[in-house]
């Protein structure tokens, strides 16, 4: 059996998600699992997300980001080029960390 590492799709950042579940139950693919012994959500099915971005907008904690695939940015005309200086330039005006994991 293969194992195939997909790299898009929604991130949870658990240095900010206080496992309230908002994410885990609403959903509308249904892409989340629930650790009952962490009480904490996890990305079960990565590859079924539609890229909706309910996830992330229904987070209070702010705490998950949707990666969006490189081939769905070139279908709405969206340059990789000029999306990556507008992330380094966010991520250096708020003091992002170095070596947390990101789109």
């Amino acid at each position: 059996m293969y194992s195939v590492e997909i790299n898009y799709g929604p991130k949870i950042d658990y240095r900010y998600c206080n496992g309230c579940g908002a994410c885990y139950e609403n959903c509308p693919m249904d892409i989340f699992g629930w650790d009952e012994e962490k009480q904490m959500p996890f990305i079960a099915y990565p590859g079924e997300c539609s890229f909706c971005c309910f996830c992330e907008s229904m987070c209070p904690e702010v705490a998950i980001d949707v990666c969006i695939p490189l081939h769905h940015l070139l279908d709405f005309g969206i340059s990789p080029v000029t999306l990556s200086k507008k992330v380094g330039f966010y991520e250096e005006d708020i003091g992002g960390e170095a070596g947390t994991e990101s789109c």
